[in-house]
């Protein structure tokens, strides 16, 4: 279970301070793959950081699975992202490594008790022939692979997701939305995907929470379906896609 209570964090702008998250409240389910989306400069990347500690609010409480994780330091501040999963969205690979090696790298940063193995997770992600390939002979497509890989290697509790295809195609994004949701149906973790593309929350979560301007503007139950486009306002865009039956 992630909870969220009142928490707020602003940063310094070209025009003073600006409040990226206002006083937002927000419960996740243990196992749920949970979207968050909204147009840029919504917050959404700032909320998503809160959970692994990149990020500290400047007021209010995260708390994970019953740890208040912004009080966290030192070896319990380790020990809590070790169990958080990252995926990118534009890959962070290493350019001189292979794929197998940069998906191993957090093995070497860390000892992990239930660590998947190098084979299950090429086989998983589609790349057992791309083994000892580098970055710079792969697609986009592949390279975000790599990047899933490396994130599950470690069998993370949490998985969290930063536009993990909004550098993608639109036939490559929906291969890696099918990834990643196979993943959560494999190993059973919690899933939080940041985007502002609707189509993937509604190809992949269970709900989405709005944000406009810093704000939690809603928090919505998500209608399998197509999605339909709209000129109207981005919270009624988000309404039509995601609760259109």
């Amino acid at each position: 279970m992630i909870e969220m209570m009142g928490v707020s964090k602003s940063f310094a702008g070209k025009d003073g301070h600006f409040k990226a998250v206002d006083d937002v409240d927000l419960s996740i389910k243990d196992r749920e793959i949970f979207g968050i989306i909204g147009e840029s400069g919504a917050g959404k990347s700032t909320l998503m950081r809160f959970i692994n500690a990149l990020e500290t609010p400047d007021s209010g409480q995260v708390i994970v699975n019953g740890v208040v994780v912004d009080k966290l330091r030192g070896r319990s501040l380790r020990n809590h992202q070790k169990n958080i999963g990252m995926v990118f969205q534009h890959f962070n690979l290493l350019a001189n490594r292979t794929v197998a090696e940069n998906i191993l790298l957090p093995l070497k940063l860390h000892q992990y008790d239930q660590a998947l193995t190098i084979d299950e997770v090429l086989e998983f992600t589609g790349l057992a022939d791309k083994r000892s390939s580098y970055p710079a002979e792969l697609s986009g497509g592949q390279k975000q692979r790599v990047g899933i890989a490396r994130a599950l290697i470690t069998r993370p509790h949490i998985l969290l997701c930063d536009e993990p295809t909004s550098a993608l195609d639109e036939n490559t994004t929906y291969e890696i939305a099918d990834v990643l949701h196979k993943a959560q149906n494999e190993y059973g973790m919690t899933v939080v995907i940041v985007t502002h593309e609707l189509g993937v929350i509604k190809a992949l979560c269970h709900r989405a929470a709005v944000l406009e301007h810093g704000k939690l503007v809603d928090t919505i139950d998500v209608v399998q379906g197509n999605s339909t486009r709209s000129g109207q306002s981005y919270y009624k865009r988000v309404l039509e896609v995601l609760k259109n039956e």
